[in-house]
């Protein structure tokens, strides 16, 4: 195959087509292994990692709420999840095993 210098190749096509997505939206994809710093009523207890598109930061009270943790509510503030609970003790350690096994 014989190429210009302007990318195509002899034949009229494009050698890249990969290169020229003028209609490519990078905003609807989401960010290689975004992390959020987790905390409980203000104390940190560790760092959520997503790794796939799949997942969402909202998944750890999805977590809380199957082990039976109903009194818990949260926010994102940038890279920050605070999660508000009355029982802190209780939710501190079932997230920080949470986030070693994640």
């Amino acid at each position: 195959m014989v190429f210009n210098d302007t990318g195509n190749n002899a034949n009229g096509g494009s050698s890249f087509p990969f290169f020229g997505l003028s209609n490519f939206d990078s905003k609807t994809l989401k960010e290689t292994h975004d992390t959020y710093d987790i905390y409980v009523n203000n104390e940190f207890v560790g760092k959520k990692i997503l790794l796939t598109q799949s997942e969402n930061v909202n998944d750890v009270i999805g977590f809380l709420k199957k082990q039976g943790i109903q009194d818990v509510t949260a926010t994102v503030n940038g890279d920050h999840y605070v999660i508000q609970s009355d029982d802190l003790e209780h939710v501190k350690q079932v997230l920080e095993r949470y986030l070693q096994n994640d």
